[in-house]
């Protein structure tokens, strides 16, 4: 959820739907690439609403309401796959993200603060985590007060691995930080995303908290759970065998620490 921090033309609120986009932009073709059409989110077949903003949910959701904040960026095979010919520059992008947050949530005390951080990164590749504490203290409702005085739970997972190692260095240990990954189901071109045993070294290399993973190389092997989380690793799924209620129990005898699902109810009477 960001917005373009080049653009100065009003925000729009409302996707627009594809009828109203001219023809030779539906077929858009990209200088040697015969790019897919374009696929708009908010068309006749989905419902029709204003999108909301990450400000918006700051501001209307109460505090006690987490937030799973998944960054998508994509990766140089999927852009060219899909014809992405334009994207954010990637650290301006993050920084326009932990802006909004960060205005919000007010940082931790120093006796909250984990004392470990990424090794060896450089702290003048992007913004500090300093500045962004500096901001947050600051943003106040003009009572001299945070504008949202409880510490909302917020964690970061991203499919790219820079986005993450790029949260990691900007948040310092302020948010929790997990990789998602298929695990291999789709070969990319970075071999960081290809394997658990890749996304588990990542972790341990960044100090991040820990891996999402598709659930069916944990169906097939419960013992990935336990090689994850030996090496002081959260571990999490996601996908449709989330959604049975016995393989959401089998998760929780596997050791697994989080199960996303569609159908909350169910997996909360199962696991309880």
């Amino acid at each position: 959820m960001a917005c373009n921090p080049c653009n100065n033309q009003p925000q729009l609120t409302r996707s627009r739907s594809r009828d109203c986009l001219k023809p030779d932009v539906v077929e858009a073709r990209v200088a040697g690439h015969e790019c897919r059409p374009i696929h708009v989110a908010n068309s006749e077949t989905t419902v029709r609403a204003p999108f909301a903003t990450l400000e918006n949910l700051f501001e209307q959701l109460p505090d006690s309401v987490g937030f799973d904040i998944e960054v998508k960026y994509p990766m140089p095979d999927e852009a060219d796959e899909f014809g992405v010919c334009s994207i954010f520059e990637i650290n301006l992008f993050v920084d326009k993200i932990l802006d909004v947050i960060y205005k919000y949530v007010p940082p931790p005390s120093p006796m909250q603060r984990p004392k470990q951080r990424p090794a060896s990164m450089s702290r003048s590749s992007s913004t500090s985590a300093q500045q962004h504490q500096h901001s947050a203290s600051s943003a106040t409702n003009g009572t001299g007060t945070h504008a949202k005085s409880p510490r909302r739970p917020i964690v970061f997972t991203s499919f790219h691995p820079d986005i993450c190692l790029l949260l990691a260095h900007k948040v310092n240990g302020d948010i929790p930080i997990m990789l998602l990954t298929d695990a291999g189901m789709s070969a990319m071109a970075d071999c960081r995303c290809n394997s658990i045993e890749a996304a588990v070294r990542l972790c341990k290399w960044a100090n991040l908290a820990g891996i999402v993973t598709h659930v069916g190389p944990i169906s097939q092997s419960p013992r990935v759970a336990s090689l994850v989380r030996r090496n002081g690793l959260a571990i999490a799924t996601y996908g449709s065998l989330n959604n049975q209620a016995a393989h959401v129990k089998q998760q929780q005898l596997y050791g697994v620490d989080i199960v996303i699902v569609d159908d909350v109810r169910t997996a909360r009477s199962t696991i309880n």
